[in-house]
């Protein structure tokens, strides 16, 4: 199977596991472990975990437009 992800897309996959994975570990869990919750339980921890991540990502794209529109990059 042929990846037709550009690298900034990957870099952005792996950078939202990260924030994933931590999401969980504050809270005492893996991926792995939540999956093993009763299914209602994973489940909101899961979206909670989704939601904290794409807010983050949200932040720091934000972040990096502001920084670019600052110094002239387009």
């Amino acid at each position: 199977m042929q990846n037709n992800n550009s690298p900034s897309e990957d870099r952005h996959a792996a950078l939202e596991r990260i924030l994933i994975d931590g999401f969980l570990e504050v809270r005492g869990h893996t991926v792995h472990s939540a999956s093993e919750l009763p299914a209602p339980e994973a489940a909101a921890l899961l979206k909670a975990a989704s939601e904290y991540a794409s807010l983050r990502m949200a932040d720091i794209e934000s972040k990096a437009h502001y920084v670019d529109a600052i110094h002239g990059s387009s």
